[in-house]
């Protein structure tokens, strides 16, 4: 298939849609099918139009107004429809990702929509103060909502990253179940950087724990600490790795910040896989997430799981054989699992192996991009373009 692969910024770099988009990308075309990337981020004059519209006292506010916002979307929309209309005769499919804008212009060319959430799942988790819905007034989320249906009820199909996601699309929006697949996700790694796991810690290594995210708060970083604190105590020699968190954010005895680790760049990309490969149990207690491709990345490098009882989470971690959830914002039963698992480093090696099988059968980009792939060629076909 001729592929254009429309989302806000580089689609070839690993800093858009937290790498989603290079990884898709780039196993579409060892897969064989042709894939232009096309850019529809605002930038000039576009930019400051949208920044004007959208202005706010409150920062979190402008920011999630600039992203969702309706004259940003009238703008990205415009910029996707150049891109269709320079290569219109050259594309069989259009992969968007995101609803943030709505192509114009595609003259029975069928797009497919790839999205990690919704206007709805954002609104279920307002309540952590975390979610996109959490700054927005009544009015804001329903000018979203109409816009996205808009977006949702125009696509061929719709590819939720998880499970829980399809079911918003096919119980909040009424859209047909047939139209919505599920499909996962995989590791944003290079091929080849994901070590080989099983192998025992040396014994002279301390108990270690890792945690990954850019947003400390959010990503429950401060429930961790807590958590390791009383981890500390009863195992002194335990510590704990935050990547993502900058240097020194964190000085608490056993607690290193790696920094800011850009996959971009191959010493920050080989710096966490070394993180990943030097720790035991890998722990995000995130309040809000839509999928967490941590938990992904820390399976295929053979490590137990400690996530949330929330979100798409669950579908990750098989609760009590590849790790464990607990409850959001649950510092005794985090504090629980962590000293189970680092205190009995057979076990969790034994919990990492089943998770490392797990994420070979269902959490790999060659996997994901079949189920995708299976869906777009009936629609390229269905719709009488060539394949």
């Amino acid at each position: 298939m001729n592929i254009l692969f429309l989302c806000e910024g580089n689609a070839e770099s690993w800093d858009a849609w937290s790498g989603i988009c290079k990884s898709l990308v780039d196993q579409l075309r060892a897969d064989g099918h042709t894939v232009e990337v096309g850019d529809v981020d605002l930038s000039g004059p576009d930019r400051w139009a949208a920044a004007a519209a959208t202005v706010s006292r409150s920062r979190r506010r402008w920011g999630t107004r600039y992203h969702l916002g309706g004259v940003p979307f009238r703008l990205k929309s415009r910029r996707a429809g150049r891109c269709v209309a320079s290569r219109r005769a050259n594309i069989d499919v259009i992969l968007q990702i995101g609803a943030t804008f709505q192509v114009k212009g595609a003259n029975g060319i069928p797009y497919c929509l790839c999205c990690d959430s919704n206007i709805r799942m954002a609104q279920y988790g307002s309540f952590t103060g975390y979610s996109d819905a959490s700054p927005l007034t009544d009015s804001d989320l329903t000018a979203i909502e109409r816009r996205e249906i808009a977006v949702y009820r125009g696509a061929a199909a719709i590819f939720p990253l998880s499970e829980r996601l399809r079911r918003s699309f096919v119980d909040d929006f009424a859209l047909p179940a047939e139209r919505v697949r599920a499909i996962y996700a995989g590791p944003n790694f290079v091929p080849g950087r994901v070590a080989a796991a099983g192998s025992a810690p040396p014994a002279d290594r301390p108990p270690t724990a890792l945690f990954v995210g850019l947003q400390f708060h959010r990503k429950g970083g401060d429930v961790l600490v807590e958590s390791f604190r009383r981890v500390r105590a009863r195992i002194p020699a335990a510590r704990l790795l935050l990547a993502g968190i900058p240097v020194g954010y964190v000085q608490e005895p056993g607690i290193t910040c790696l920094g800011q680790l850009d996959k971009n760049q191959p010493s920050g990309a080989a710096a966490l896989a070394d993180a990943y490969g030097s720790a035991d149990v890998f722990v995000l207690p995130t309040r809000f997430e839509p999928f967490g491709i941590a938990f992904v990345e820390a399976m295929h490098f053979g490590l137990p799981c400690i996530g949330p009882r929330a979100w798409a989470v669950p579908e990750i971690i098989a609760d009590g054989e590849t790790g464990y959830t607990v409850p959001v914002d649950d510092v005794d039963a985090l504090t629980d699992r962590l000293l189970l698992l680092l205190g009995n480093r057979a076990f969790a090696r034994m919990m990492g192996e089943a998770g490392q099988e797990r994420a070979g059968r269902l959490f790999t980009w060659p996997q994901v991009v079949r189920r995708m792939t299976e869906t777009m060629t009936a629609v390229v076909g269905t719709n009488g373009r060539r394949v």
